[in-house]
């Protein structure tokens, strides 16, 4: 006999609860929402990760057994939840009869980004029927039929925490989205020798000789920028293509005046030198402003000016002509 959907969320907190100990969380709490409550869920999972972080699940259960399941009725409660006093690391709706339908991927994702909340939908497409056969009892429960699937216990519930373990990452990509922090490094960017000679060509023209050591933390704010670029394809890739589009257009501008500077002879390397930097703050004020970015200005702008420098588009050597 079908239970109801009242039995599932009853039976799913018990499931998970037992679930994340043997993914090896340290669970601090698993409650059902009250009855009648619009939060936009019916189970909280409170835990530790694996880095001893507190983190806070919300699973939505739909136990639908004829009716359609829409994405637009699961969208609305990710809207409740989030208009909530919670502050969810993660959304997953579980619904093991329905898969849904008319979802809108773009919008989806776009929603996501926006609240800083990843979501999974673990439905009949996702194999939601290899999570419940961890436990055949349950499994003839919720399917109303005896366990027909033989599955690895401790494969399975790696590929769960796997699962979780992405919906934890992309939380803290979005938590972390607006914010820029360049490190010193002592690894080298992926490029040729030909970028630090151009850059020190340059500072010839700027640097008395004794001021090497100026000269030795330019070069490191270079490539601290380059290697932050590089580990941002896989932390954060939207921003790193945010910044990276904002460098092109500062390349187009350093070729523009650096073509004006070589043409007006009483203007010096030096001078231009200076002058191109308080330029280029100006227009990263403006891009930190629009995209809402915070922390380590002057590190992205003293990084993306050498790397113009050194790619070539900002010469401030006076050309003989």
């Amino acid at each position: 006999m079908p239970i109801t959907g009242t039995e599932f969320e009853v039976l799913t907190k018990t499931f998970f609860k037992k679930l994340f100990k043997d993914m090896g969380y340290i669970v601090l709490e698993v409650r059902n929402q009250t009855s009648g409550t619009q939060n936009g869920f019916d189970i909280k999972v409170i835990f530790e990760d694996c880095n001893q972080i507190e983190r806070f699940l919300f699973l939505e259960c739909k136990y639908y057994t004829s009716a359609q399941l829409n994405w637009s009725e699961i969208l609305i409660k990710q809207i409740e939840l989030q208009a909530s006093n919670f502050n969810p690391t993660g959304f997953i709706l579980l619904s093991p009869l329905r898969n849904l339908s008319n979802i809108n991927d773009n919008a989806q994702i776009k929603f996501e980004k926006i609240v800083k909340c990843p979501v999974d939908f673990w439905t009949p497409d996702k194999d939601i029927n290899d999570l419940f056969a961890l436990d055949t009892v349950l499994y003839e429960k919720i399917f109303n039929k005896p366990c027909d699937i033989t599955i690895d216990k401790n494969e399975q519930i790696r590929i769960v925490k796997r699962r979780i373990e992405i919906i934890l990452q992309k939380s803290d990509s979005y938590k972390y989205s607006n914010i820029i922090e360049i490190l010193d490094t002592d690894r080298f960017p992926d490029e040729e020798d030909k970028f630090k000679t151009n850059l020190d060509n340059k500072l010839n023209s700027i640097l008395y000789g004794d001021e090497e050591d100026v000269r030795l933390l330019y070069h490191q704010q270079r490539v601290n920028y380059k290697i932050f670029l590089e580990d941002l394809q896989d932390k954060n890739n939207d921003l790193r293509l945010k910044i990276i589009k904002w460098q092109d257009n500062m390349r187009l501008r350093a070729k523009r005046l650096t073509d004006k500077f070589n043409i007006d002879t009483d203007y010096t390397s030096k001078k231009f030198f200076h002058e191109f930097f308080d330029d280029a703050f100006n227009q990263l004020l403006t891009f930190y402003e629009e995209n809402e970015l915070k922390d380590d200005q002057e590190k992205l702008l003293n990084g993306i000016v050498f790397e113009l420098a050194a790619e070539c588009p900002l010469n401030w050597i006076k050309r003989v002509i």
